[in-house]
């Protein structure tokens, strides 16, 4: 476990998570298959993203994100008051796994701990509904085991922040068969591209289309069968000469056949051509532009 003690959302920090290598607990649940649907992404988005191929899709004008932000400070005092700790934010290196923590430190009897801060928006969000009954949400459940796995301590808690008033202390413990879990899910990402978001179309319009175009594929497959046909009975009528009919022209090439050079012992000083293959012919159609049209 490397801590690295750099601010949350700056520079450094963006460019440090731009590593497409990097395998950060914020993208556990995406890992997972259990992001809510109002994060916008999948494992195909972020695929893309460690590809380069898009940019980030967080918003940090989101004002649920920008409540975070605000409050999270608030919120890890509130926490550090409760618990008679000073914890500070740190991001954690293991490997290739990155999580970056609201809070980290030493208590009065010398363990470690570390906090996940959340701050919704109201009583009425998921997070604090769930959490209200000793729960955590999947998507943060996940952020969490990750988050063991990179920097593990004595205690971890889970803490939803609405104010001073407001808010509950969840303790969390990664099992070891759910940090297991979670490494395979990540070389399963690595391994191969995930599937594209396919959107699922049962309009009419869609139907028709679909129909006409599979139709069209099965005929042409018949098509190509006959048309083989056709050109192989075109050809032995046609012989072995150059033959105009009927606008159509069918010519017989012939070419060297290409030298074997791995039946040859020693290159040097031997003449090749007594290692050519023997020639072939082909037969080539065409057709003129007045029977095309």
């Amino acid at each position: 476990m490397l801590v690295k003690n750099m601010d949350q959302g700056s520079l450094e920090w963006h460019e440090y998570r731009a590593n497409p290598a990097l395998r950060s607990a914020s993208e556990a649940a995406i890992i997972m298959d259990c992001a809510p649907k109002y994060w916008n992404t999948s494992k195909r988005i972020l695929w893309e993203q460690k590809q380069g191929l898009r940019g980030s899709n967080v918003d940090p004008s989101n004002p649920a994100i920008m409540r975070g932000n605000r409050l999270e400070p608030k919120a890890r005092a509130c926490f550090n008051h409760s618990f008679g700790v000073q914890t500070e934010p740190v991001v954690g290196l293991e490997g290739d796994y990155s999580a970056s923590l609201d809070g980290h430190g030493i208590d009065k009897q010398g363990q470690s701990i570390k906090v996940e801060i959340k701050c919704p928006m109201s009583e009425n969000s998921e997070v604090w509904k769930l959490a209200a009954k000793g729960e955590i949400a999947p998507y943060y459940y996940w952020q969490m085991v990750h988050q063991s796995l990179v920097v593990p301590t004595e205690q971890t808690f889970f803490y939803v922040y609405l104010s001073d008033n407001q808010c509950i202390t969840i303790p969390h413990i990664a099992s070891e068969s759910d940090i297991q879990a979670l490494k395979d899910a990540w070389d399963d990402f690595y391994a191969s591209e995930p599937e594209p978001d396919w959107e699922d179309r049962t309009d009419d319009d869609m139907r028709i289309l679909v129909e006409r175009h599979r139709d069209l594929v099965q005929q042409k497959a018949m098509l190509d069968v006959e048309l083989k046909l056709a050109e192989k009975a075109l050809k032995a009528e046609a012989g072995d000469g150059n033959v105009m009919a009927f606008g159509a022209k069918i010519q017989t090439i012939s070419r060297k056949g290409n030298i074997d050079y791995s039946s040859i012992p020693e290159i040097e000083g031997v003449n090749v051509e007594d290692y050519r293959k023997p020639g072939t012919s082909y037969q080539k159609i065409y057709h003129g532009k007045e029977v095309i049209q």
